[in-house]
């Protein structure tokens, strides 16, 4: 049986740069629960596959400054910490449980001790602390395809296309140091596009192709292709063609340029990211926001999105992964049939792009990682489908249909509205004085020495994470405003400070404590060449 189409699954990981800024609830402790909950787990089940007998295809794009953080060493030893930490919190818990004569509790606590155990031997004895060398293996055997990103996840739309560059550029940069992958395709952060400057420095860094939210190909330019003027290489009628949701089973060749561009399928994306109607709200799944009041763990399942916090009832992990094995088999096959439809509708095979955040899987949907496993096992042995990447896929299927787009990002209608608004229009107003001073100090660079020299050093790494779109981001969506303004200050301070210091030549007190302080806390790339950031 020929397939009828292909899948090909994106996982993009980030988190913004948090060594020695915060513990929690904000700070440090969203890099090690990411690692615990998910980094691992993914990476241990990726590398299991083989065992079984087949070997997924899928895409990767892990942020240059997240993997800063999972390659430092102050990072590492503070996350075997975090998991002891979370090892005894749960064997107090056991212990607690088991006095009160709740035994259901007491399993439930002492299974989270063995897990932690287990994630800190995989990762200190299995993995050797080097969890960027074991993605790196998987990228080296085929398993995964590397996709570069922006240095700190900025939001590139809102540049100026010479930082873009910069952001660019050192995300292709630290892919190759990292992995040893001279990366073909990137994800671009948030989604987020401006015509003709992001396909110009995409070229520049030898980029074959990006992705997009569906709404950036489902309408405009791309129903002249799909409309009365297309020519679907099927008998189907043109206009059953002009669907929104069918528009993004296919790539498209960017007006103006070598560059591809792939959309997100926003129906079976639905069943994976939406709590309320998607997989994750199933009453079954561990419930990620009651937490239990001593220890902060989690004991508890949906039960119902209508019930509150109090009243969900206790979890039971395999009952959980029964349910993530029923709806691994549901995505299969809406996939297919989805696929099979496209196929009928113009006459040619499609394919399903379903980019997700990896931090959705074991982190946020506990089961994500089990449901994730199956699926990828289904799909290997399913001749409907054939499990690809993107750039597999364009290696062998060049875009015959060329499209235009306007700006647009996975944000709040579609543009760019989610990073910049009343909110935070001050945050990019500082951040233009910033890379105007930025630019004085960059002229004058050649002529520094010694410590103003390092100086203007670490003003390029404060500026580089001035420029993360995390800030804007945490203001507008409330998760953590004060803490997002508060870390946007303080590279803004810090960058001013020394900017300053190094163009007056004036290293005072106060400059070198702002130098010292900076430098021990931001010390990310710094196998760059300064003269880069």
């Amino acid at each position: 049986m020929s397939s009828c189409g292909s899948f090909a699954l994106v996982l993009h990981s980030h988190i913004p740069y948090c060594r020695k800024s915060g513990v929690w609830p904000f700070g440090e402790e969203w890099v090690f629960e990411a690692m615990a909950e998910t980094y691992i787990p993914i990476i241990d089940m990726l590398s299991a596959t083989e065992d079984n007998g087949f070997e997924p295809r899928i895409a990767v794009s892990l942020s240059p400054v997240l993997a800063e953080q999972l390659a430092d060493c102050y990072m590492k030893s503070r996350f075997l910490e975090y998991a002891e930490m979370r090892k005894k919190a749960a064997v107090h818990d056991a212990e607690r449980y088991e006095s009160e004569h709740d035994d259901r509790l007491a399993l439930l606590a002492a299974e989270y001790a063995e897990y932690y155990e287990y994630v800190a031997d995989r990762f200190s004895n299995h993995y050797g602390g080097d969890l960027l060398s074991a993605i790196a293996s998987l990228a080296s055997r085929g398993m995964i395809e590397l996709l570069a990103t922006a240095a700190t996840h900025a939001y590139l739309p809102l540049l100026s296309e010479e930082r873009a560059r910069v952001q660019m550029r050192l995300g292709c940069e630290a892919c190759e140091r990292h992995f040893g992958v001279r990366p073909r395709g990137a994800w671009l952060p948030e989604c987020g596009y401006r015509p003709g400057a992001i396909e110009r420095l995409l070229t520049e860094c030898g980029i074959d192709y990006f992705i997009v939210d569906t709404h950036a190909v489902a309408a405009g330019a791309v129903r002249q292709v799909y409309g009365a003027e297309a020519k679907c290489s099927g008998a189907a009628p043109a206009g059953y063609c002009v669907s929104p949701s069918m528009a993004a089973l296919r790539p498209y060749m960017l007006a103006g340029s070598q560059v591809s561009v792939f959309a997100r399928d926003e129906v079976t994306a639905a069943q994976v990211w939406s709590r309320e109607t998607g997989y994750p709200g199933d009453g079954n799944y561990r419930e990620f926001h009651r937490r239990d009041s001593v220890s902060g763990l989690q004991y508890w399942r949906v039960t119902s999105k209508l019930l509150d916090l109090g009243q969900k009832q206790l979890y039971d992990p395999v009952v959980a992964n029964e349910t993530a094995q029923e709806h691994a088999r549901h995505f299969v096959e809406l996939v297919a049939a989805r696929l099979a439809r496209y196929q009928d509708a113009c006459g040619e095979p499609g394919l399903i792009v379903a980019p997700y955040d990896m931090e959705l899987f074991g982190h946020w949907w506990h089961e994500g990682t089990a449901w994730l496993r199956h699926v990828l096992t289904m799909l290997a042995r399913d001749e409907r489908v054939a499990l690809t990447t993107p750039g597999a896929y364009l290696a062998s299927h060049r875009p015959t249909g060329k499209i235009s787009m306007s700006e647009c990002s996975w944000g709040h209608g579609g543009r760019h509205g989610t990073w910049a608004n009343a909110d935070t229009e001050w945050m990019w107003e500082s951040l233009a004085r910033a890379e105007a001073l930025h630019r004085s100090l960059s002229n004058k660079r050649d002529t520094l020495r010694g410590t103003f020299l390092a100086m203007a050093d670490q003003a390029g790494r404060e500026l580089i994470l001035l420029e993360a779109s995390d800030w804007p981001f945490l203001v507008t969506t409330r998760q953590a405003k004060e803490y997002a303004e508060e870390r946007f200050l303080r590279h803004l301070g810090d960058f001013e400070a020394l900017a300053g210091a190094a163009l007056s030549g004036v290293d005072d007190d106060a400059a070198m404590a702002v130098l010292t302080s900076a430098a021990s806390r931001d010390s990310l790339f710094a196998w760059v060449d300064s003269e880069k950031l």
